[in-house]
């Protein structure tokens, strides 16, 4: 009687074991798959922030001329970077962050 039960309890064991694999499998899947796509997005965000628009193409993205552009400068609702003369171009994060703060009406 004993030894079945103890045959019994080695395979109870046998199977929490089975299935205690199965969940640490399942767990790290799963956190490999949502760390990766958070790399995957902070990495898109780090490119995007790196780019920079002219004049000409963010007045295409916004839809706006460039004397409004030139407003909203004043206004303090985007800031250029100069790059010496009249030439003046503007970060992509600084274009982000006016429109996420809803300064900007996007179409996207």
């Amino acid at each position: 009687m004993e030894k079945n039960s103890n045959e019994l309890i080695l395979a109870n064991t046998r199977c929490w074991t089975d299935v205690i694999e199965g969940l640490k499998y399942t767990v790290k899947s799963w956190v490999k798959e949502v760390v990766e796509e958070v790399i995957s997005e902070k990495m898109c965000d780090l490119n995007m922030e790196d780019k920079r628009l002219n004049a000409d193409e963010l007045c295409e993205r916004w839809n706006i001329s460039k004397s409004t552009l030139y407003n909203w400068e004043k206004d303090g609702i985007i800031e250029p970077l100069h790059l010496g003369g009249r030439r003046k171009i503007y970060s992509m994060k600084a274009i982000l962050d006016a429109e996420s703060e809803g300064l900007i009406k996007t179409e996207c």
